[in-house]
């Protein structure tokens, strides 16, 4: 059987180095895991497209309170859908 993924991730603001190493130390023996921000800003380029604007109403919301307190969010990864049989 394969390793399951872990399902929550705390993910760090980029660059902040202390943040993100005390929590790896807090959460190591917890089912969780510290990631970096990919994004390397926070807007997007406004020549996307109407389509992509309007899909980015449910991953574009105003970040929780921690993120501009505590430099992380926590997220919740999707459970993968089975394939139907048929």
């Amino acid at each position: 059987m394969a390793p399951r993924s872990k399902p929550i991730a705390l993910i760090v603001r980029r660059g902040a180095l202390r943040r993100f190493h005390k929590l790896k130390e807090k959460v190591a023996d917890l089912p969780v895991e510290v990631l970096w921000d990919r994004r390397e800003s926070d807007k997007r380029d406004a020549t996307d497209n109407e389509a992509a604007k309007r899909r980015s109403a449910d991953r574009r919301q105003p970040p929780p309170f921690t993120w501009d307190v505590s430099d992380f969010v926590v997220a919740t990864k999707p459970q993968k859908r089975k394939k139907k049989s048929g």
